[in-house]
């Protein structure tokens, strides 16, 4: 058993070193009476370095980090790439999806359609 963890864990070690390589960021998702909020970790990541899009119901968040080493920019370098699309249910208002980055986390909010009461329609007699 042994053997299996460290083959486990030595094969992920080194995948970490590959030189073009995706990963998956941990995200949560929480709903309220008024919206849903999506929180997903981006550590290391700038504003500049993030994508979200909204398209026909679906919400899609990329990234592409570069790290280069300051002192040999020709060697040393590493490029992570996120990409999480979300299927959006009806009852989200897409004019008004928020988002913000804080401390490594993105945030995005996506409020619902506000509830319409019901209401009585007059019938006209003709």
């Amino acid at each position: 058993m042994n053997m299996i963890i460290r083959d486990h864990f030595l094969s992920n070690f080194f995948s970490n070193f590959e030189n073009n390589q995706r990963y998956d960021s941990s995200y949560e998702v929480y709903e309220n009476e008024s919206s849903f909020d999506i929180h997903i970790e981006l550590p290391g990541l700038k504003r500049e370095q993030l994508s979200v899009e909204v398209h026909e119901n679906h919400l899609k968040v990329n990234t592409r980090n570069s790290n280069i080493n300051e002192k040999d920019e020709t060697s040393n370098r590493r490029i992570k790439k996120f990409s999480k699309t979300f299927k959006l249910p009806k009852n989200i208002d897409q004019a008004k999806i928020s988002s913000s980055l804080e401390d490594g986390i993105l945030t995005l909010n996506l409020p619902k359609f506000e509830k319409q009461a019901p209401r009585t329609i007059d019938i006209n007699v003709k």
